[in-house]
């Protein structure tokens, strides 16, 4: 859940198929592998070896998918196969914090302020403000899949320390948020990880594209977008929080039609309908905003057009945050 007191306020691709090598018995007729033709299935296998995958699946208004995964290098891989957009933010929970105290302690309350907020109700909001505890301001944010539109594969790759994490979507359908849910004891979008000790030995991740994000926008700093699938590098040169949020980056397609003015809105939760499916654009993917000096990775399939780059921030477009590329056939 995003840090939700701050003195007294809300605080703040397609899916890459691991192929493994089918090795039939030699038949009358056909020849047996060359020496090269085996060691370039041996490099494969080796590579696919050193990925730390978790493969979250979106079903209805829940995450399915493992719930343990080891350190070291990790993708998330966000499978949208809903109608609508949903992201995979990922948290270290504080310690001695629990899933259900976040549930419960955050995501139920929040809700409910929302709900008072839709209403009007500015006195029951700043009750309810009151009562979220102290430990929400610990909360780390780390990273995880941005962004991205219905029927729609991303992933994004972040360093994970041993400890108790959740991957959450808090994004907002007909005034409900979708981590809530109102079966007592239940779970909405919010799904609980703990990243063990063992070593995933997964290595860091070769990049086509380097972007820099700080409080002065966004700057290409190597490479160069490209049509097809697209590794992109993003380094969070600092951060700072903007209530609920911080820095971060998330790519939608620039169609007839789209206005970047009302995209720039929507990015803004504190705002009642900010977030509310449906998008005003189609989001292919991105990466969470994760402390200053940190490196997080994300990966996204680009047909050639227009492509815009934003922040979860309020009014982005001012702060410099928002950005176009072009991506050429």
């Amino acid at each position: 859940m995003r840090r939700l007191l701050k003195k007294g306020s809300i605080l703040k691709s397609y899916i890459p198929q691991l192929i493994a090598a089918l090795f039939a018995v030699a038949l009358a007729g056909c020849g047996e592998k060359t020496a090269t033709e085996t060691d370039a299935l041996a490099s494969d296998q080796s590579e696919t070896s050193r990925q730390n995958l978790l493969e979250l699946d979106v079903a209805g208004m829940l995450f399915e998918g493992p719930h343990e995964i080891a350190s070291g290098w990790t993708t998330i891989r966000l499978n949208n196969m809903s109608g609508m957009a949903h992201f995979a933010l990922v948290y270290r929970l504080p310690d001695g914090v629990t899933a259900e105290q976040i549930r419960d302690g955050a995501a139920n309350l929040f809700q409910a302020v929302l709900t008072a907020q839709l209403e009007g109700d500015d006195e029951k909001v700043a009750a309810l403000l009151q009562q979220f505890p102290a430990w929400t301001a610990d909360i780390v944010y780390l990273g995880g899949p941005g962004f991205a539109a219905g029927r729609t594969a991303t992933e994004a790759t972040m360093y994970l320390e041993p400890g108790d994490y959740m991957v959450e979507c808090y994004m907002k359908t007909n005034g409900f948020l979708h981590n809530y849910n109102p079966t007592p004891g239940e779970f909405g979008m919010m799904h609980p990880l703990t990243v063990t000790e063992a070593d995933g030995g997964a290595v860091e991740p070769d990049a086509n594209v380097t972007i820099a994000v700080s409080s002065n926008g966004y700057e290409t700093t190597a490479g160069a977008f490209r049509t097809g699938p697209n590794t992109v590098r993003v380094e969070f040169a600092d951060q700072k929080a903007y209530g609920l949020v911080g820095h971060d980056a998330h790519m939608f397609r620039l169609e007839d039609g789209t206005d970047t003015d009302a995209v720039a809105t929507w990015m803004d939760f504190m705002l009642p309908h900010g977030q509310e499916t449906p998008a005003p654009a189609k989001f292919v993917g991105g990466i969470h905003d994760m402390p200053a000096g940190s490196v997080g990775y994300f990966t996204v399939d680009l047909a050639p057009g227009e492509y815009g780059v934003i922040a979860e921030i309020p009014d982005p477009k001012s702060k410099g945050l928002f950005t176009t590329i072009m991506v050429s056939e």
